[in-house]
């Protein structure tokens, strides 16, 4: 039942995202409004929020976020692998292996971490919400290398310098990462009235973040899926979190310290694979594939997780 209370509410939104959207309740151009408006807006204002008001445990952050980069990176080192023996196309290369590592942690990996862990640790709202910083980071210094090489058109070193750093500096997650954090280390406190309304913001947050999600779910790319795909899939929402439990081991690491990670590391492909794919001359339709299949999947991998871990 525990399992079904933590899981439900997630997709159950996620769905009704998608039904919005299929029966055309709201306009197409409503969900585009709402993808800027939770993107931009709402969960920023979530992570300065809890950032700029938690108790941060350095020690405790920074293990739970090499747990997350070892099995990060066994899991792209296995997507190359395979992709070496698939032999797939360079364009499809990249596509494959992102899908195969970057999760969806703001919008999938967060809400999971919160609806899961926070009702019997109050802590975990706050450290999951801190160590999502360093995860979006690690995602986006890990895709463009990888999206730059196997591109379709090769930029020259300086070229893929500033795309690495404009990927970063253009990120609304990683500004508002950087502002809880700087509040925080200074031990600068907001006004009562500015924290309020970021606090408010911020709780809308989670439930516009799924209704989003599963509005921009695209399920008919999943028309013609090949193995790539599955594959792709499978290591994402099951090897990467796999990987996980077996470095854990190596920390010491409370049950709500290790599923964070477990559930970022389990969190299915990343809406914006598609869109950096495309942009940097990858396989965007094999990307929208991976992004709608490792969601459907994740709705049967995540409970498993939630069983084995908790």
């Amino acid at each position: 039942m525990f399992i079904l209370n933590s899981i439900a509410p997630i997709f159950l939104l996620i769905a009704l995202g998608k039904v919005l959207q299929k029966t055309r309740f709201f306009p197409d151009s409503f969900f585009k409004s709402l993808n800027k408006l939770v993107f931009w807006f709402a969960l920023p204002s979530l992570l300065i929020s809890n950032i700029s008001s938690a108790t941060l445990e350095l020690g405790t952050i920074s293990k739970i976020v090499l747990l997350l980069t070892l099995a990060t990176l066994s899991s792209l080192t296995l997507a190359w692998l395979i992709s070496k023996r698939l032999k797939l196309p360079a364009p499809s290369t990249g596509s494959f292996i992102q899908g195969s590592f970057r999760g969806n942690g703001a919008f999938i990996g967060l809400p999971v971490i919160i609806y899961t862990l926070a009702e019997n640790d109050p802590n975990a709202a706050t450290l999951g919400t801190v160590v999502l910083a360093p995860v979006v980071v690690l995602f986006n210094v890990l895709s463009v290398p990888v999206l730059i090489h196997h591109g379709t058109e090769k930029p020259s070193a300086g070229q893929s310098v500033s795309t690495f750093f404009l990927q970063l500096i253009k990120n609304p997650l990683i500004l508002a990462c950087v502002i809880g954090l700087t509040l925080n280390l200074v031990d600068l406190k907001l006004p009562t009235f500015l924290f309020r309304s970021l606090e408010a913001l911020g709780r809308a947050a989670l439930p516009l973040i799924l209704i989003s999600i599963g509005s921009s779910l695209a399920f008919e790319k999943l028309k013609g899926t090949a193995s790539p795909s599955l594959i792709s899939s499978l290591i994402k929402t099951v090897a990467t979190p796999l990987f996980g439990f077996l470095i854990a081991g190596l920390f010491d690491l409370t049950i709500t310290e290790k599923m964070i990670a477990i559930f970022y590391l389990g969190a299915p492909a990343a809406g914006m694979s598609y869109v950096m794919a495309d942009v940097m001359g990858n396989d965007a339709t094999l990307a929208g594939r991976i992004v709608a299949l490792s969601t459907l999947i994740s709705a049967i991998t995540l409970p498993i997780l939630i069983a084995i871990g908790l």
